[in-house]
């Protein structure tokens, strides 16, 4: 089915439907699958950068028993 499109001087332009085929599938997939392996190792590195390395240590040492 084709589309007719009238622009503004009068002029008519036959706009054709675009077929989606298995390449445009594979490439839009491939295309959502790095940008969510992306966001999700953006995140993981952001998760391990806010660790503090200095508070296992405190959690390591268990405190001395003043009873003792």
């Amino acid at each position: 089915m084709t589309v007719h499109v009238q622009g503004p001087g009068g002029e008519t332009a036959a706009i054709a439907p675009r077929h989606f085929d298995l390449k445009w599938a594979l490439g839009r997939a491939v295309l959502g699958l790095l940008i969510l392996a992306v966001g999700i190792g953006g995140l993981a590195w952001l998760t391990h950068a806010s660790i503090d390395p200095t508070l296992e240590q405190t959690v390591a040492a268990p405190p001395a028993d003043p009873a003792r």
